[in-house]
């Protein structure tokens, strides 16, 4: 007698099979068109690339400007595109892009597009004085340098009110007028400024380099100082030099050489404690020791 239960495991076995394949085509993300294009360096204007995304993840291109519509193809991080219209604004922007050889067509999130930026306009600052002032900070304020003419960048140095700079041009930011400008004392900085604090100048003063003096004690001891008071450690032989370290009274410090600038003896010195700091005092607070 032939047995009749083979064939329904058989049949049982093959629908689970069908519905394991339906249940993982449901599941399975939308097939990507793979974007042959990479990334070129956004240089300029009217360059724009996926950006503001982990250099090993892709970003979805939609059919229409919202999450709610399918998902045509995907970009990775890099990938310049053509851009189209934009709607929307904020968080909810969205903008028509193409690739470069027009394999993807879509809609991305504004807000994974890198565009170039703009050349400066020539708005005739370029020109103005050789020389600037600083001025119209208050007594406690210093001028920022900064790497780059936003108010953001990094700080390179500050300035006083009354210091003269180089000028090396401005432009317009927004609303802001940056001008870029060189140093003429202490440390050889170049960076941008805020505008507004600026006056034309002459010329620095010619000041006579610092006369060295020679030989001196191979150890210096901190003296003269008022009651709990501490002698500045500074970069440059300036009070305007950034100070670095406090020395107290009595403090031993090796000589690394002294000159004189204008009416005050500067010396360089290193301390002789454990963490050794290099830098310029003021030399009417040492004595040999």
């Amino acid at each position: 007698m032939l047995s009749r239960s083979a064939p329904s495991v058989s049949l049982r076995g093959l629908l689970v099979a069908v519905i394991l394949i339906a249940f993982q085509a449901l599941a399975a993300p939308p097939v990507a068109a793979q974007a042959t294009e990479r990334a070129e360096p956004v240089t300029g204007p009217g360059v724009v690339t996926i950006g503001n995304i982990a250099a090993n993840t892709r970003v979805n291109v939609r059919a229409g400007p919202t999450a709610l519509f399918p998902v045509v193809g995907t970009l990775s991080f890099g990938t310049r595109v053509n851009k189209g219209v934009c709607v929307g604004g904020g968080s909810a922007r969205w903008c028509e892009v193409t690739t470069m050889d027009g394999r993807i067509s879509g809609y991305v999130s504004g807000r994974f597009l890198v565009e170039g930026a703009a050349p400066p306009p020539d708005d005739g600052l370029t020109g103005g004085p050789d020389y600037w002032k600083v001025r119209g900070l208050a007594s406690n304020e210093r001028l920022g340098v900064r790497l780059e003419p936003k108010s953001g960048s990094a700080v390179l140095a500050t300035l006083r009110n009354g210091e003269i700079v180089r000028n090396l041009g401005c432009r317009m930011t927004g609303s802001t007028r940056w001008c870029r400008i060189r140093s003429t004392t202490g440390m050889d900085v170049t960076g941008w400024v805020a505008g507004r604090y600026l006056t034309e100048s002459a010329r620095p003063p010619v000041t006579p380099p610092p006369i060295p003096d020679d030989g001196g004690p191979d150890f210096y001891v901190v003296r003269g100082l008022t009651a709990g008071d501490t002698l500045n450690v500074r970069t440059r032989p300036s009070t305007q030099g950034e100070v670095i370290a406090r020395l107290a009274q009595g403090a031993r410090v090796r000589n690394l050489g002294c000159e004189t600038s204008g009416q005050t003896r500067w010396c360089k010195i290193q301390t002789t404690g454990g963490v050794q700091v290099t830098g310029w005092v003021n030399g009417r607070y040492l004595r040999e020791g």
